[in-house]
């Protein structure tokens, strides 16, 4: 599955909603990037909706993971396409937790500086809280993280 299929699939969960109008730079990483989110779910659609988002994930390549981890109480997962289209390789963030019933997708574009640092990022997880701290090589930063 390509990452543009999963996230039209992953907008398709039961409870997440995609931001039809969200087609924007976001943080100044990601270009023409789309979102879909769902939040304050309660167990029961945490549940049917995480499910639902880790049977989408399990049909993308794990070679296209770059970065990620899960510990059941909250998960990330950093996914990008192994070459680039004029410079500019597709990208997937998932971000879900558990204790704040919220899953946050999004999907767009990156370059080669992105990518090797959304890569080389540091991943710590703890509990309900995890961060991926991503430091690009012109000094920005990109944070992925629930605490």
């Amino acid at each position: 599955m390509s990452l543009k299929d999963a996230f039209e699939a992953l907008s398709n969960v039961p409870n997440i909603s995609a931001k039809t109008d969200y087609d924007t730079p976001i943080l100044g990483l990601i270009v023409n990037g789309q979102q879909a989110s769902a939040k304050n779910l309660d167990a029961s659609q945490i549940l049917e909706s995480g499910n639902a988002v880790l049977t989408i994930l399990n049909q993308v390549p794990l070679s296209r993971m770059i970065n990620g981890g899960n510990n059941n109480y909250v998960c990330a997962f950093v996914y990008a396409s192994p070459e680039s289209s004029n410079g500019i390789f597709e990208v997937l963030i998932v971000l879900m937790s558990g204790r704040d019933g919220d899953i946050s997708i999004i999907y767009g574009g990156i370059d080669s500086d992105a990518k090797g640092a959304l890569q080389n990022a540091p991943l710590y997880m703890e509990g309900a809280r995890i961060r991926i701290h991503a430091s690009l090589p012109n000094g920005d930063t990109y944070n992925i993280h629930v605490e």
